[in-house]
């Protein structure tokens, strides 16, 4: 029994310090000095490079057919869209607020869920996603720093730089959300979800060098980095923040519920907002007004994984 207790509290640390560490994928992005579309499109390439060597090494078979191929093509192109999306409104605004904005993921699946897999519309979602809308509106009218303030204007509306950051944050976690949802089915159909992961980054890195061959700078090659310190960075978040928390936490998935693993991971933007405050200071500090909107979308997500699990723990 103890030594259940230990693995159990072994296992607690463990998703924590995973938790963490995509907490702080929202500081390197700040630390790399390259747009959001060639750090993607690093970061997806040492990340399929090093999933491939762990293959090697554990002996695991990257075969699939080509159904499955197709579909796990179109989930790396959304979730490279996802953290393009992610970079672009961190460079664009400031850590704080572009998770504040991830952080309505929860309800965006919850909304999309119906669409992308033929379930019922529930009310009380509905209602939990009309609250989280408000603690939305509360973080877009923060101005957290004038001095960085810049003015965008499109179709005759104009916005602040950290009112477009929010936007293209929800942008982002509705990417996110539909990403979670589709790749679901897959792993449902294919349950070997190291060789997903390393197919879908795969495509990820295809996909935004495609996007820059036709739509951006045509030269792909472009894209690569080239300073000692952004490559520093980019290790860290390709090995430390990518591969090892995604390997770990299909280990601890076997062992742990579900909402356990997603009540941790709602965390996630409560450990980035707080470091991005420690390191940045000034830069990320943010109004009392703020906090509190975060908090009320926080507390509507995780209201909602509780009536989740109460429901299932009913029907069972």
């Amino acid at each position: 029994m103890n030594f259940e207790k230990g693995s159990h509290l072994r296992d607690q640390l463990s998703l924590h310090f995973i938790v963490f560490i995509w907490g702080f994928t929202a500081i390197l992005g700040r630390y790399i000095s390259v747009d959001a579309i060639s750090l993607v499109f690093n970061r997806t390439a040492m990340t399929t490079v090093a999933i491939a060597l762990f293959m090697f090494w554990k002996k695991r078979p990257f075969r699939a057919s080509w159904k499955e191929i197709g579909f796990m093509a179109l989930c790396g192109v959304l979730i490279a869209t996802h953290w393009i999306t992610f970079f672009g409104a961190i460079k664009i605004a400031n850590i704080s607020l572009t998770l504040a904005g991830i952080s309505t993921g929860a309800l965006w699946s919850a909304l999309l869920k119906p669409v992308l897999d033929k379930g019922k519309i529930d009310i009380i979602e509905l209602l939990l996603g009309a609250i989280v809308v408000v603690g939305v509106v509360v973080i877009f009218y923060e101005t957290p720093d004038a001095a960085n303030l810049r003015y965008y204007e499109f179709l005759g509306l104009k916005v602040t730089n950290y009112q477009l950051g929010v936007l293209i944050a929800l942008i982002s976690a509705s990417l996110s959300a539909s990403f979670s949802i589709l790749n679901k089915q897959l792993v449902a159909r294919y349950p070997l979800p190291v060789q997903v992961t390393f197919w879908e980054l795969g495509f990820a890195f295809i996909g935004v060098g495609l996007y820059d061959l036709i739509f951006g700078s045509h030269n792909p090659m472009s894209l690569w980095i080239t300073t000692t310190s952004d490559w520093y960075f980019m290790a860290i978040l390709a090995l430390l923040c990518t591969a090892y928390p995604f390997i770990q936490s299909v280990e601890l998935l076997k062992r742990m519920s579900p909402f356990s693993v997603m009540l941790a991971i709602n965390l996630e933007p409560v450990y980035g907002i707080g470091l991005a405050a420690l390191i940045f200071g000034a830069q990320e500090n943010m109004t009392p007004t703020f906090y509190i909107g975060v908090v009320v979308i926080l507390a509507t997500v995780i209201a909602n994984g509780i009536i989740k699990a109460q429901k299932r723990k009913s029907l069972s």
